[in-house]
């Protein structure tokens, strides 16, 4: 499993971020899910053993007219029965190790790193307040030196101390979504985190055919669909040697003699028994068969989507960084110059300073939507 998990990390899609790998591995060594998930492997691995282990022996007592027998008896299956369980029971640890275990393993891995990078972009999203409030700290300033100057009126001053005051709300609001998404990372870690968060920058994607090949490929999912068709195939290789007879031998003494035997079973019901058992394991092969490509498929649209969705932020956000950010940093200081010459009223600053802030803060929230369309495209492999 820990071969086949880090061969999936190598080809991970998810940013370049050495902090949150590290975050990743200790809660992989940690959560309680993994954990479950081990011991199902550990529980399906026990059934091997038994599988291709003789039924056990049947000791019996006898008597006759005044002498007393003991009798061992010992099942023999047709040769190849058990070996045959042997191999369906390993298959059926084998789906376990590479679809449910893998797929906790993702799981909590794209937990881990989507909380990381909304911790990130809310400690962003707070240092873009701070620069807010300093910013409408400065025109509050500028308001009241031109209120004293006789050039503006006290509905402007009273108009810029009100926005310092939502200001406020915003970062008592903020404050709240950095607790709630340490609380989140604290509880899959098991500790307390107290290291900083940085949004990762665009990175370039690979072609969506070649991600899309990518996944199908590593899928826990599909990889466990396959593998439960070949459990499949020896269940129905189990069925037809069920046609066959088994044997007993036995073997028991009395008092002065030896008694030797053996025997053999008689399929008898093979109408309402083996028939139908064979017809069953049959029944469950195809419709695992065509459950792997109902899996392939139904992965395959949402991998698409999701790169869909991964391209779509990544040309927004180049989109404010390039053009809208630029055009509303031009816009505040044009506003502001202009309040200040007397040419606007002061209401235009603070609708550019609102525009401003506002975009860079959906170009951050942007940032963070690519970070966890990858982790989510990572996932669903």
């Amino acid at each position: 499993m820990f071969i086949t998990f880090s061969f999936l990390l190598l080809l991970s899609l998810a940013p370049d971020d050495p902090v949150a790998d590290k975050l990743v591995s200790e809660a992989l060594q940690k959560t309680p899910e993994l954990e479950a998930a081990r011991a199902a492997l550990e529980a399906a691995r026990r059934r091997v053993e038994p599988s291709r282990t003789l039924p056990d022996p049947m000791a019996s007592v006898s008597y006759q007219t005044d002498e007393r027998g003991v009798m061992l008896s010992q099942p023999l299956p047709w040769p190849g029965k058990l070996e045959l369980a042997a191999r369906a029971s390993a298959s059926e640890a084998r789906e376990i190790e590479v679809g449910p275990l893998n797929r906790a393993a993702l799981t909590i891995e794209a937990r881990v790193r989507t909380v990381w990078y909304d911790l990130a972009l809310a400690r962003a999203l707070d240092r873009l307040i701070e620069e807010r409030r300093e910013t409408a700290t400065q025109i509050e300033a500028t308001t009241r030196n031109r209120y004293a100057a006789g050039l503006a009126v006290q509905q402007d001053v009273l108009r810029a101390q009100v926005e310092l005051a939502r200001i406020d709300e915003l970062k008592a609001e903020q404050r709240a979504a950095i607790a709630s998404r340490l609380a989140e990372l604290n509880r899959l870690l098991g500790r307390p985190l107290d290291t900083s968060a940085e949004l990762p920058p665009i990175a370039p994607l690979p072609p969506p055919q070649t991600i899309v090949e990518g996944v199908l490929a590593l899928s826990p999912e599909v990889a466990a669909a396959r593998q439960g068709i070949e459990t499949g195939r020896l269940r129905v290789d189990i069925s037809k040697k069920n046609f066959l007879p088994d044997f007993v031998v036995s073997a028991g003494s009395m008092r002065s003699m030896w008694q030797i035997g053996a025997g053999i079973s008689v399929p008898m019901w093979i109408n309402k028994r083996q028939q139908n058992q064979l017809a069953e394991a049959q029944a469950q092969l195809a419709e695992r068969t065509a459950e792997s490509d109902v899996v392939a498929r139904e992965l395959e649209l949402r991998t698409r989507e999701r790169i869909a969705q991964l391209q779509s932020a990544n040309d927004v956000a180049t989109l404010y960084r390039e053009k809208v950010i630029p055009l509303d940093e031009l816009s505040y200081e044009s506003a502001l110059a202009s309040y200040q010459s007397g040419k606007v009223p002061f209401i235009t600053v603070f609708d550019a300073m609102n525009s401003l802030y506002s975009d860079r803060a959906t170009w951050l929230a942007r940032l963070a939507d690519a970070a966890k369309w990858r982790v989510a495209i990572d996932e669903a492999r």
